[in-house]
């Protein structure tokens, strides 16, 4: 049994960066478990179109840690009020602003 070549670092950022679906001889020797990419279709989408954002539509993201008790407690809470820890998370923060502005 002989393995195949190891590709190099730069071969994989090519690869990724173009979005070049992985080489026929490579996919064989990948596990089961990656999925292969989806193709590509010309047909147009079911997703409407999304306007550009505006700067005043703008995002920005702010990554946190917890606890995990807490991020368990809190997707419970997320699932019995249908909503998302996101929507939960940015009410909370709209809140806290709120109250500590002057």
């Amino acid at each position: 049994m002989s393995k195949a070549p190891r590709p190099t670092l730069d071969s994989l950022a090519g690869r990724f960066a173009r979005k070049d679906p992985p080489a026929a001889a490579n996919a064989a020797s990948e596990p089961a478990a990656v999925s292969e990419p989806m193709p590509v279709s010309s047909e147009p989408s079911a997703a409407p179109v999304q306007p550009a954002k505006s700067k005043a539509n703008a995002r920005v993201q702010i990554l946190t840690r917890i606890d995990p008790a807490t991020r368990k407690r809190l997707k419970v809470i997320a699932a019995e009020q249908e909503r998302t820890i996101q929507e939960i998370c940015e009410e909370a923060i709209r809140d806290f602003v709120a109250r500590h502005s002057k």
